[in-house]
């Protein structure tokens, strides 16, 4: 292996090997071999410049020359052998991929076309055969329906036009037939087979090394061994196994596996690492999370699994009008051929197959479309959520967490009773809190925190779910809520009305507090509005989407206030959990298709109701469960994205319907009136539409590659 030594001091060189440039497989198993010598500290390569930089113990560097130097006589086969035979993951298996067989499906019939180019008779008489042999399945298909559903569909013409020219001694007209039908069939077999395998690489972290921190040692584990709670370094160049917290060290990270941001971002101490990224620049030290199948990356491929692919109604019904066509298609071949005595024109006719095009073209552009959006940060459930997120007239935002960012911050605190201090106001409903995890709840926390505030003893609370929560604190009774569970408990809160409508008009929220039945504060706070909101929701009126509307538990004037900042249509306030369902289920009845984008657990319920749900990538489990669609990056421009790509799909889908139905069209009108074109030129175009509309359909796949 040719390299040479570019710069060196104490405990440190750097060589620049060019094979590293050309073999990342190849300086993956040279890292993990380098690392578990003795005496190596660092190893990493910078694949860019194709150079490996190690730090190491001084005391064996003459040890570390003589064992680099060694390499120069090995051939890179040799090389890798070595490295791989003391590398832990070296022979592990790795993620499996659903592949396509290698005997391609295309062979037998293939070998009986070019079998019936021959005049020979015996030749003919051995490809009879082999003939019925590759139109058993087609066949099959065709009593399958009969039998189930007791109706003809594409196949049974399929199955006609190849016995028919049988009988008719034209076994080229058949063979072309169910070769064709077979392309398709294969094409789209391996659209779903590179599907799956674009998703699946996204478990290849699975099947790597990982750098255990370990009693203060760094050890060498297969990364399928880790836990939730183990501390993993991570290296340049290398892929994070574990979603997990940052504790040490800060690095440039690509995720464009699991968020789909185009460049690589900065990530430190505090902040998320996600499994399957790449580390592009600079070390860090994690805590595990979640491992394996529990990451984002393995829950993205959990998703996209399991995910019906052919549920489209478009699909449905263009099959069903195609199947449809099958009678009189056949009453028309069968009348044609009786009047005119020419047995071609039957075949000719019931050749005519608009079916197998929308069979094999929709899945095919549903299935790429899905795999482009779960690769760019999206997980759209099935094509048929797919399609009616392309339909969508109407789009219902919770306000806290989706539209805002969710992390309130407490910006005063007003107190009505002169023997109680703002700040023990603060520290009573600070206390009144403690147990819950409400983001207001954490913001006083938070509040009393930075004021050095005592937080005194919680006794006993009730939490009243939409409304607030009411105990025993030091001695005092405490209400904590807002202004309807104020009036529930009938305490009058008249003496904060002004202070209220000043802080309305500038768009804030408020907390009210009572002590003993009376009320004692009013503590202003405010979540900020995500910059991006206003533009997202500006890009989806332009995408078709006539109403945004914002659901909220803020009184009317702070939540009009919100909805003009941002130009939403309409808004809802003082909602309940319960209220939010209601409004999904009214817009419905007026005739509305309608998303809702939520991120909590009380926004499960109108998730479920709403035509569409979507969830926020920090919501709750129970949220991304009823959700339909998960946008797994916190940025609502993936709601954007997610809307183009579904109507992207839904336009290819459409396209491919024109492709299958002018040219069967077009086949139909020449194979009419006789003697224009031949059964095998109609088998060309029927056929041949289902062909090119499957190559229109994994268009989405190939502009994401």
């Amino acid at each position: 292996m040719d390299f040479r030594f570019c710069h060196s001091m104490p405990g440190r060189i750097r060589l620049s090997i060019p094979a590293l440039g050309r073999d990342r497989k190849l300086g993956e198993i040279c890292l993990g071999w380098l690392r578990a010598q003795d005496g190596i500290r660092t190893a990493r390569i910078n694949y860019d410049c194709a150079s490996l930089v190690l730090e190491y113990d001084p005391a064996h560097e003459q040890r570390l020359l003589v064992l680099l130097n060694s390499f120069k006589g090995m051939s890179l086969a040799d090389l890798k052998a070595l490295c791989a035979s003391a590398v832990p993951d070296a022979g592990a298996p790795r993620a499996s991929v659903p592949e396509v067989s290698k005997r391609s499906p295309l062979a037998l019939p293939t070998l009986s076309l070019f079998m019936a180019l021959s005049a020979n008779p015996v030749i003919a008489a051995v490809n009879m055969p082999l003939m019925i042999w590759n139109a058993i399945p087609i066949a099959k298909r065709a009593w399958k329906v009969w039998a189930n559903e007791s109706r003809l569909n594409i196949d049974v013409l399929d199955t006609l036009a190849i016995s028919a020219s049988m009988l008719q001694g034209n076994p080229l007209a058949g063979c072309i037939v169910t070769w064709l039908i077979k392309l398709g069939d294969w094409i789209r077999d391996l659209t779903a087979a590179g599907s799956r395998r674009a998703i699946n690489e996204l478990l290849e972290f699975q099947s790597k090394t990982a750098w255990l921190l370990r009693d203060g040692e760094v050890v060498s584990i297969p990364a399928a061994e880790l836990k939730n709670g183990d501390i993993v370094v991570v290296y340049p160049g290398e892929m994070i196994p574990v979603d997990g917290e940052i504790i040490d060290g800060s690095a440039t990270i690509d995720q464009k596996t699991i968020t789909g941001e185009g460049l690589p971002v900065h990530r430190g101490k505090g902040e998320a690492a996600f499994a399957a990224t790449v580390i592009r620049e600079g070390q860090i030290t994690l805590r595990a999370l979640r491992v394996g199948t529990a990451t984002t990356a393995g829950q993205i491929v959990r998703l996209i699994e399991s995910a019906p692919i052919g549920d489209t109604r478009m699909q449905n019904h263009a099959e069903r009008f195609a199947d449809r066509l099958v009678t009189p298609t056949l009453a028309l071949a069968t009348g044609t051929a009786m009047v005119s005595g020419d047995f071609n024109r039957f075949l000719s006719l019931v050749i005519v197959d608009y079916g197998t095009g929308i069979r094999v073209a929709a899945p095919t552009s549903v299935l790429s479309s899905m795999t482009l959006a779960a690769r760019t940060g999206m997980i759209i459930k099935s094509g048929g959520h797919m399609e009616k997120l392309a339909g969508i007239d109407t789009m219902v935002f919770d306000k806290t967490g989706t539209l805002t960012h969710g992390t309130p911050a407490v910006i005063d605190v007003i107190s009505y009773q002169n023997s109680i201090t703002p700040n023990h106001l603060l520290g009573l409903a600070a206390a009144a809190e403690t147990k819950l995890q409400h983001p207001v709840a954490e913001a006083l926390r938070s509040r009393a925190r930075q004021l050095a505030v005592n937080i005194p003893p919680c006794n006993e609370t009730t939490y009243r779910l939409g409304l607030g929560v009411e105990g025993q604190v030091n001695g005092y009774y405490v209400h904590v809520g807002n202004q309807r569970f104020m009036r529930q408990s009938e305490i009058a809160v008249d003496a904060s009305a002004l202070d209220r409508a000043a802080l309305d008009q500038r768009g804030y929220s408020s907390l009210y507090i009572a002590v003993d039945g009376k009320l004692a504060g009013l503590v202003p706070y405010s979540d900020e509005i995500r910059e991006e909101s206003r533009s997202v929701i500006q890009r989806l009126h332009e995408l078709g989407v006539k109403n945004s509307i914002m659901l909220t538990g803020d009184n009317a004037v702070v939540a009009r206030a919100v909805c003009n900042r941002l130009g939403l249509t309409e808004h809802f306030a003082d909602m309940l959990p319960a209220d939010k369902a209601g409004v999904i289920q009214e817009l419905q009845r007026q005739g509305r298709r309608v998303a809702m984008v939520g991120d909590g657990i009380n926004d499960s319920p109108a998730l479920s109701f709403a035509d569409v749900g979507i969830a926020m990538k920090h919501g709750a489990e129970v949220t991304h469960e009823s959700a339909d669609v998960i946008l797994m990056e916190d940025s609502l421009w993936k709601l954007v994205k997610a809307v183009e790509i579904s109507q992207g799909a839904v336009s290819l889908i459409k396209q491919n319907y024109a492709i299958v139905a002018a040219l069967n069209t077009l086949a139909l009108g020449l194979a009419l009136p006789g003697g224009l074109i031949t059964p095998e030129v109609t088998a060309l175009i029927s056929n041949g539409s289902a062909i090119l509309a499957s190559f229109n359909g994994i268009r989405p796949i190939l502009r994401y590659q």
